[in-house]
């Protein structure tokens, strides 16, 4: 979890846990909330980013086996 996300949970359950609160202070800490948490990268785009690094991976490694059987065949 990013830094700003905790940082506004935090906010959010200090302003429930004071009890007696008014409307805008309510209003600003959900707000802050809602900015954190739209900050942080779905999960998706993690997943789509791993697959890329391991289909790099499995093309590096067959690229580097091709070139080693064409340089043995070419002796």
């Amino acid at each position: 979890m990013k830094k700003n996300l905790k940082n506004a949970i935090r906010k959010v359950r200090k302003v429930l846990d004071a009890g007696l609160v008014d409307e805008k202070e309510v209003r600003d800490a959900l707000e802050e909330l809602e900015v954190a948490s739209k900050l942080s990268t779905p999960w998706w785009v993690i997943v789509l980013k791993t697959l890329a690094y391991l289909i790099g991976l499995l093309l590096a490694g067959y690229g580097t086996t091709a070139a080693a059987q064409t340089m043995l065949g070419m002796c």
